[in-house]
């Protein structure tokens, strides 16, 4: 009877550990992701700048830490989803990440561009600031995508290493959640009534 019993709880785990090791797994690819996709997005606003001198709004370590902190954030709710999606796109690293970033450009980019924040975006700095952000967009995918990939491959190498799957899952669940949850919310309550505006 024990046995039947340890049995049955061991089967109802099992997917509660699939989803912890695969959410761990995303969560340190968001990790990586968002530190250089802050930076890249910083490098995108300082490019932006010195075309169109009259953009330039001051660059300081604060407000680069913050951007890598958002960076980090977004990639973080961008992983639930990604880890749920990637195993339905087709086979490949490359191919899913550009189709996981193209997704999120039209879903989330074509929005950020035409709620025009702090009416940056429409000008003539327009199609200069719009390339180079849907450029991050791809990019945010396929980076995400091979990291995801690559540290797949390391995990399953070896049982010992699910361990630090669970321990980034435990770490970072309620802060992705949280994220993703703050991210619906600005869609809805600023992003949105932002298109309605200039529209």
């Amino acid at each position: 009877m024990y046995i039947i019993e340890r049995q049955v709880r061991t089967k109802a785990s099992e997917p509660i550990q699939f989803i912890a090791k695969n959410l761990g797994i995303g969560f340190f690819a968001a990790i990586v992701t968002g530190i250089i996709s802050g930076l890249l997005l910083r490098l995108i606003m300082k490019i932006i700048a010195m075309v169109f001198p009259h953009m330039a709004g001051g660059f300081t370590f604060e407000g680069t830490f913050l951007l890598i902190l958002l960076g980090i954030g977004f990639s973080l709710a961008n992983s639930i989803v990604y880890t749920f999606v990637h195993r339905y796109l087709p086979s490949g690293w490359v191919r899913k990440g550009f189709i996981y970033g193209g997704m999120n450009l039209v879903i989330l980019g074509i929005s950020f561009f035409l709620s025009n924040p702090d009416n940056d975006l429409f000008g003539p700095q327009a199609p200069l600031g719009i390339t180079l952000f849907s450029l991050l967009f791809l990019f945010g995918g396929l980076l995400l995508a091979r990291l995801v990939d690559r540290v797949t491959n390391w995990v399953e190498r070896s049982n010992s290493r699910l361990k630090y799957t669970y321990i980034f899952f435990a770490l970072l669940i309620v802060p992705a959640v949280v994220m993703s949850g703050g991210i619906i919310y600005e869609i809805v309550t600023e992003i949105i009534p932002a298109i309605r505006s200039n529209f």
